[in-house]
């Protein structure tokens, strides 16, 4: 199909899923659903799979929507959804389960769901990975006017940390616990990035998560409003965050990277990993992984942040590749 084909069904996924997450909770379909669509490790055709996105106003939400255009362009016979979850955590969890046939999931969520350890250690998760997918930043948002600059400011103050089960909460946790620090030392609540800018907008906050690939759309609507400020981690506390977990990599935002940032900051980031379901079967993996690397380009016409994804990055996941995903990036040079 030609590119005006492939824009059209973008904008009827944007549309499809907005309607759906207005009228809909952040929760898996029902099991009566989830059990009639054919198992994924069955033949591709006309098969319907589900992929776990994230919250609206990340980078998740824009980014699965179009992983699922690119598989419906390119797969015949199979149809994706995508569902609006609350993040990475609850992503590995319905993937792991199979209640979700593809996700998105950190680098340390993927590791610890695939090794049943750290906040998987309870449950009893199978998942593997097609390939890795953009850089995902801790963007910790402030007013200017608030004076809040450093991550050590935070103490004491009223911080929004996401959607609980998402990548926001627990790499703000693994700040505080690197620090030193107690959970009852930042008043923390609980909101979608969406609710969250509202309210700092509105001096209902000191500061909020958005744990999502660059620019999250919902700081760019803020930053037309009024001025804010990422909050920087020095190198000091980095060094304290590397032996909490060896995870995390410093990423430097430039200035400019949202209006009325006029300094860049360093802040921890994590590659996000594109999982799936076990039971996938290797060659619907493959033809799945060659129609979302194989159109990388295409990809980025969603979110600026798949600019970071890269076909020689992709194998290097946290957990195992299907073997479908290691016969396509064999043929494409990446891997022997």
């Amino acid at each position: 199909m030609k590119r005006q084909t492939l824009l059209a069904l973008a904008v009827l996924f944007t549309v499809s899923l907005f309607l759906a997450a207005c009228g809909a909770p952040a929760k898996p379909a029902p099991a009566a659903e989830n059990n009639a669509r054919p198992a994924a490790g069955g033949k591709s055709g006309g098969q319907r799979l589900i992929i776990a996105s994230g919250p609206i106003g990340g980078a998740f939400y824009p980014i699965a929507g179009g992983i699922a255009a690119l598989i419906n362009e390119n797969v015949k016979g199979v149809s994706v959804s995508v569902q609006v979850t609350g993040g990475g955590i609850e992503n590995a969890r319905l993937v792991g389960t199979g209640e979700a046939d593809l996700g998105m999931s950190a680098a340390d969520q993927t590791y610890h769901a695939y090794k049943h350890s750290g906040m998987f250690a309870k449950d009893n998760l199978s998942l593997k990975t097609l390939g890795t997918l953009h850089s995902s930043p801790q963007q910790i948002i402030v007013l200017k006017k608030s004076g809040i600059r450093e991550f050590e400011d935070l103490k004491g103050k009223k911080v929004a940390i996401g959607e609980p089960g998402g990548g926001s909460e627990v790499a703000f946790k693994e700040v505080l616990k690197a620090l030193g620090w107690k959970e009852t030392d930042v008043r923390m609540i609980f909101l979608p990035y969406d609710q969250a800018m509202e309210q700092l907008g509105d001096g209902l906050l000191d500061a909020a998560c958005v744990y999502a690939g660059m620019p999250a759309p919902t700081v760019t609507a803020l930053a037309t409003k009024m001025d804010v400020l990422m909050v920087n981690h020095s190198d000091a506390l980095f060094e304290k965050l590397a032996k909490v977990t060896p995870l995390y990599a410093s990423e430097t935002i430039p200035a400019g990277s949202y209006k009325g940032m006029d300094a860049a900051i360093k802040t921890p980031t994590q590659r996000i990993m594109f999982t799936c379901s076990d039971k996938l079967s290797p060659d619907l993996a493959y033809q799945i992984t060659k129609a979302v690397y194989g159109n990388l380009g295409k990809l980025a016409a969603f979110h600026s942040a798949v600019k970071s994804i890269s076909l020689e990055s992709a194998p290097k996941t946290t957990a195992p590749l299907n073997d479908g995903a290691k016969k396509y990036y064999s043929e494409a040079g990446v891997i022997k």
